[in-house]
């Protein structure tokens, strides 16, 4: 472990936008009293795969609100290996107004819009070469490009890797990037985030992550859903798992043609999240009892249901709104929607809360599912269950 590790001061993905979300908030309100603003250079800093991307496209409601760039693979790559017959005057003038353009709409909108913030997200800000380095550290600490200043409600925030691998008890691993020097350092707020297990559930459970992985890394202990969701490969070009893989996976097991042929399912399995994540999983595909949302919908069986894990009734609850929304949007409803509400019944306080924290309080049962929010909340069983979460505060 790297002397300096244990300086670091890890958080989850979670607290980070919370803190750049409640920092933007003070900001716009000096800018809306007619103060100067004192941003704050945000820039986080994680393994791959962690959802930084994701998480700010969810932090910020309306997409025209955002611009994210990818510099590495926008720029890094022809950045890194110059084009000899292009000489440094013309491609930088290329690079800049490649920059530009791609920051245009934002700009244009958040002029039309000052009193929203708006968000330029730079992943990767410290890959590419010298040029890019300082052009990408103008955007982040100066919000300007050359001849191109960003209105005051425009905040820049980075993303990208730490010289050296930090957040591994592995080898040390020197990673690819531009060091900052000390000056720049001091002028940007790291923010190094940590996987939290937990927080990725409830983001699963509230996305429609398929039901056999929510139930397959639910119910393992902390440690374990430590080491399941990020996995790195063991070679430069194998695959590993991260949080993003395993989500991703759920396009295969969707897919019954895939699903149903043993070999295609281990081919995609392996492809997504690697051979040590990948031969647990297909373990408990092969040969446990996963979770089957439809059986449980079309044969009612409570008994049954009341014997399921924690995990596996959360993984119900999550994975079957949609089964649910189809069901009432249809003209021949099988009632699929009571079928439900008797589930939620449960005595299972855990499973029920979180269904609660991650699908009604969040708001998307409303935004996603909009009759069955509208059947449910007509149910006085259903209200009697927000109201006991809410007194307990569960």
């Amino acid at each position: 472990m790297p002397e300096n590790e244990e300086q670091q001061n890890f958080i989850s993905l979670k607290t980070a936008l919370r803190l750049i979300k409640a920092d933007t908030n003070f900001q716009m309100q000096l800018i809306k009293n007619g103060q100067l603003p004192d941003k704050h250079t945000f820039v986080l800093y994680s393994l791959p795969g962690m959802g930084k991307t994701q998480g700010i496209r969810e932090m910020v409601t309306d997409p025209q609100q955002l611009c994210v760039i990818d510099i590495n693979a926008e720029f890094g790559g022809s950045l890194s290996m110059p084009i000899s017959h292009v000489d440094e005057e013309r491609q930088t003038a290329q690079v800049l107004h490649a920059l530009n353009a791609s920051i245009s709409r934002l700009k244009d909108h958040a002029l039309e819009y000052p009193a929203t913030p708006h968000f330029l997200f730079l992943d990767e800000f410290n890959r590419g070469d010298e040029f890019m380095k300082q052009t990408i550290m103008q955007l982040l600490l100066e919000n300007r490009l050359p001849g191109n200043s960003l209105p005051e409600n425009v905040f820049v925030v980075g993303a990208g890797n730490t010289a050296e691998n930090i957040f591994s008890d592995e080898e040390m691993i020197e990673n690819d990037v531009n060091e900052l020097d000390t000056a720049t350092r001091d002028r940007i707020n790291p923010l190094f985030i940590q996987l939290e297990p937990k927080e990725w559930l409830d983001w699963a459970y509230a996305n429609e992550v398929a039901p056999e992985v929510v139930d397959f890394i639910g119910s393992k202990s902390y440690h374990e859903q430590q080491e399941l969701l990020y996995q790195p490969s063991k070679s430069a070009d194998g695959t590993g798992a991260t949080p993003r893989s395993w989500a991703r996976l759920s396009s295969f097991l969707a897919d019954p043609a895939i699903k149903n042929d043993p070999v295609l399912l281990r081919a995609a399995v392996f492809s997504m999240i690697g051979n040590d994540c990948g031969n647990q999983f297909l373990t408990y595909l092969t040969t446990g009892d996963p979770l089957d949302i439809f059986a449980l919908l079309q044969k009612p069986d409570q008994e049954k249901f009341m014997q399921l894990s924690t995990g596996r009734k959360m993984a119900f609850f999550s994975s079957a709104l949609r089964l649910v929304e189809q069901d009432l949007e249809s003209e021949n409803s099988r009632g699929y929607a009571q079928i439900f509400l008797n589930y939620l019944q449960t005595n299972d306080q855990t499973a029920v809360a979180r269904f609660m924290h991650t699908q009604v309080e969040t708001g998307v049962l409303e935004q996603r599912y909009p009759k069955t929010n509208v059947y449910l909340r007509k149910e006085p069983k259903f209200m009697q269950l927000v109201m006991e979460m809410s007194v307990n505060n569960i």
